[in-house]
Order: C-alpha cells, then structure tokens, then sequence
C-alpha cells in the first residue's frame, strides 16, 4: 500500500477493499471555500476573533507560550465536542471531503464525510472502529436497492479508524502539547481571521499512543498506516483569539510538505450527530464491487 495521507486515506481504503473482496488481495480535489470558523457559542461565520486582555492567561499563552496554547485549545475544543471539518489534500489528485465529526467520546470519535472517490460522489462514515460507505439513491442500483454498507474491520479498519482519530482535535493538540517540538511560527490570517500559527514536531509513535480510546492492538494497526508517511510529524496548528482550532496541517517526513493534507473546522459544538446507518440500509458486503466499479 502506498504512503497514506489523511486526505486520501478512505480512497486508498476503498479501493483496497474492492481488490481484497475481489481476489482475496491494494480522486479530486473539494473546494475548501466557505470553512469560515464558528465558536461553540454560535458567533456569527463572519464574527471578529474575540479580543482577549493582556491579563488573560490565555491571551498570554497564545502570544507566548506553545505548550500552553494548544493545551488551552484542547480544553476549547474538548468542551465544543464536535465541528464540520473540511479536508484539503495538497494534491489535487487526492481525495479531498466534508462533513462532521465528533469527538466527545473518544473511544467512539467519528466522523462523516461527502467526496468524490473514483469519480463516484460516496459518503463514508466512522464510528470508532466502525465503519461505513455509501451515499444517495444514486448508489442504490449497485446495493441492491440499500445505501450502505457495511466495511469489513478486517480488511481496511485500520485506514478507517486513522481518519477518525486524525479529525480529532482534542488528541491532537494534546499531545502536541505533552510532547512535541513547539515552536511559534508567527501570527497570520485565516479565512479572513487572525490566528496564532503554532508548529509541533514529534514521533508518530507519541500520537498514536495519545489515542486513548483505541484498543492496543488498534493503535498497532493505526500506526502502521500512519508510519506509511513518516515516523516523524510536522504539524502545524492555526488557533483563533478564542483558543479555537481554525485548521492544522499535518506531514511526515517521508514524503514532506508535498503530500501534506489540511483539516479546517468551523461550526464548532453545532455540527449533526453522527450515526450508525439503519440495518434494514445495509446492503452486503458482496455488493462492494459494484459500488465501486
């Protein structure tokens, strides 16, 4: 399997999945426009950072402190619990996506998403090590009139389960700040919002053992996936006047910044729930194929 980005990282899985189910054996870029950053208390798309005093510990960590910053938006980010998440490849070839996430549980972190995949407009959902593919009635013909099914864990769970931890903020920025190489990169503008751009190197090893709410041997599977673009990270955090996560920027050192991909957040603590598609809409593995042919 080739190096897998965050972006890409359903694609991959989804076409693997079709080879296995078919022998038993291994996509266009969205628009990012319009991810403008709402806080949890539902400020207007349009609103102003808020302007915090010098006294503000907050403030201070923001203008000078890394660690204290991202361990500040983790708190934030926590509390919100959930965001429409935009995810941007850096390259156009790549699968790009959008929708929402959810990461108050974070043995359960999830995540749903609308892309093109294969020239085919599919939506993929994650509920912990659960997951889904499917879509509208366009897909119903090839799912014997169903409109989801159903991904074998043991096929490409790991790959899944990396898209739903990598969308949490929360792990995220928390172990940035427990255990990365921070550093601040400046202050800079967001979708038409000031941010503070803060940088964290660290060993892909000490994120996935930040993720918590993944069995051991899931963390194995995630790690090795994740490994597949560095053992080193570069992640980049854009943080917002209210400790929000605007977007982060991830890589590894394998391939670098070239095959980095971008998540955005906006409409924070307001976006839908996320559930498990309907038994009865559940069409059979069998029919994958089909899906993706």
């Amino acid at each position: 399997m080739r190096a897998l980005r965050l972006a890409s990282a359903v694609a991959t899985a989804a076409v693997l999945l079709g080879a296995a189910t078919a022998c038993g054996g291994d996509t266009k870029s969205g628009d990012a426009k319009g991810s403008d950053t709402k806080t949890a208390e539902a400020k207007p798309a349009d609103a102003k950072p808020t302007e915090t005093k010098a006294a503000d510990p907050l403030a201070a960590a923001l203008a000078g402190d890394p660690k204290a910053a991202l361990a500040a938006s983790a708190a934030v980010m926590q509390k919100a619990g959930n965001g429409k998440v935009t995810l941007i490849p850096a390259d156009p070839t790549d699968t790009a996506g959008t929708g929402d996430a959810d990461w108050k549980d974070p043995a359960k972190a999830s995540v749903d998403l609308a892309s093109d995949i294969e020239g085919k407009k599919l939506r993929i959902r994650v509920l912990g090590a659960d997951a889904y593919l499917g879509g509208g009635d366009d897909v119903a013909p090839a799912l014997g009139g169903k409109h989801w099914v159903k991904v074998p864990a043991d096929t490409t769970g790991a790959s899944f389960q990396a898209v739903g931890q990598m969308t949490n903020p929360v792990v995220l920025l928390t172990v940035a700040a427990q255990s990365g190489k921070l550093s601040k990169v400046g202050e800079e503008t967001v979708d038409g919002v000031k941010t503070t751009h803060l940088r964290a190197e660290q060993d892909t090893a000490a994120l996935v053992a930040g993720m918590s709410g993944l069995p051991a041997e899931q963390r194995k599977a995630v790690q090795k996936t994740l490994e597949e673009d560095g053992k080193n990270l570069t992640i980049d955090f854009w943080l917002n006047g209210s400790q929000e996560l605007v977007q982060y920027k991830e890589y590894g050192d394998t391939n670098g910044e070239k095959q980095a991909v971008t998540i955005k957040y906006s409409n924070l603590g307001k976006a839908a729930a996320i559930a498990a598609p309907p038994a009865g809409d559940l069409g059979s593995e069998a029919d994958l194929l089909k899906l993706l042919g």
